[in-house]
């Protein structure tokens, strides 16, 4: 089992004002992929963890009386606010912290905590226990990723595949093997999120939804 460095706070230093616009939406039918299996109704709270600019949060926030965006980086903060706004999303704040550091940096119960692309970055057995502390009554945890399998292909001319297995080959000739974050690397869990939750009281309640990505929900 591996689990992540301590956070490193230059992990995204220059990245947040690109994140909106540089990095790939998540599926169109997430939200109401999330409302059908979480039972999100307008009421209730949501957390996010590992929010960056605010991408989940400010998406699913119509579907509850309150989220909340956590991230240990300020920038993204800023970014998150400034997209709440144009988006006109008001029952939405932002808490700098990490993940580790719950359930103390943040109070109450939530219908759902949601993590995009971020539970591997964390302590995850840990972040998980703490987050079942936090959860409401039948409340879940989304783990929600992207994923290249069963991608949907745009019809009409001019669309090529996304050339994946050039790319890596690229990035490996010029950088090397090993994933580069910050002034470091990037240390990738070993096994699965289902392998890590296993571990943690969440370990009977998993199960996997697609909507064009990859979500993850274990129940509470």
């Amino acid at each position: 089992m591996t689990e992540p460095a301590p956070y490193d706070p230059t992990l995204y230093k220059g990245s947040a004002a690109y994140y909106l616009r540089g990095r790939p939406p998540y599926s169109l039918a997430l939200r109401k992929t999330l409302a059908m299996e979480c039972g999100l109704d307008g009421t209730g709270r949501l957390l996010d963890v590992g929010c960056g600019p605010g991408v989940l949060a400010v998406e699913l926030a119509p579907l509850v009386d309150e989220a909340v965006g956590l991230d240990p980086d300020a920038d993204m903060l800023t970014e998150a606010a400034q997209h709440a706004q144009r988006q006109r999303v008001t029952n939405v704040r932002w808490v700098q912290g990490l993940a580790e550091q719950l359930p103390d940096i943040v109070r109450g119960r939530f219908r759902l905590v949601t993590f995009g692309q971020s539970f591997h970055r964390t302590e995850r057995e840990r972040v998980a226990e703490a987050v079942y502390d936090l959860l409401e009554p039948g409340g879940s945890i989304a783990l929600v990723a992207h994923t290249v399998d069963d991608r949907p292909v745009p019809e009409g001319p001019g669309y090529p595949n996304i050339p994946h297995e050039a790319i890596l080959a690229l990035i490996d000739k010029y950088l090397g093997p090993r994933l580069r974050a910050g002034r470091g690397f990037v240390s990738m869990p070993a096994d699965s999120w289902q392998d890590a939750l296993g571990r943690t009281p969440l370990r009977s309640r998993a199960s996997t939804v697609r909507s064009g990505t990859a979500g993850h929900r274990p129940g509470h």
